[in-house]
């Protein structure tokens, strides 16, 4: 299981480099000061069965709300074509991202995991969408995924 996390938290960031923010204020530069350049940066640790999700967006609308979504497709075949996106929170609860004034914003969120049995595989991808609008902010690619220990 905890190749699975590396990998997923490589992967995604990643994905991350080649993401688009959207919101992004078009007078100042396109990245800040951190490296690598990123907009959305996801951390993912086994945490006792559970999932410990360490997000950190930026560049993004300033003083607003935000979520994380993922969506899985068990036709494993490196293109993401599940509709159903889940949204992260703490556990089942959702939580909001919140930017600063900077459009900076950073949640600990998890997720439990324990039940996916190991070996399973599938495809999995990330986004990020306005809590008020539900529009796409940030997306990740497509990637495929095997549970293991």
């Amino acid at each position: 299981m905890l190749k699975f996390f590396a990998s997923l938290l490589a992967l995604t960031t990643l994905a991350a480099v080649t993401a688009v923010a959207a919101q992004a204020d078009s007078g100042a530069p396109s990245w800040g000061p951190a490296t690598p350049n990123f907009n959305l940066q996801v951390v993912l640790r086994p945490v006792d069965g559970a999932t410990d999700i360490d997000v950190w967006v930026r560049d993004l609308g300033p003083n607003h709300s935000y979520l994380l979504q993922r969506a899985v497709d068990t036709n494993v075949n490196h293109d993401c074509t599940g509709p159903s996106w889940l949204t992260l929170g703490k556990g089942l609860v959702p939580e909001a991202i919140a930017t600063d004034e900077t459009g900076t914003g950073r949640a600990n969120l998890f997720r439990n995991l324990a039940s996916i049995p190991l070996g399973t595989e599938f495809d999995i991808h990330f986004r990020v969408i306005d809590a008020t609008t539900s529009a796409d902010v940030l997306e990740s690619a497509c990637y495929q995924y095997r549970v293991s220990q």
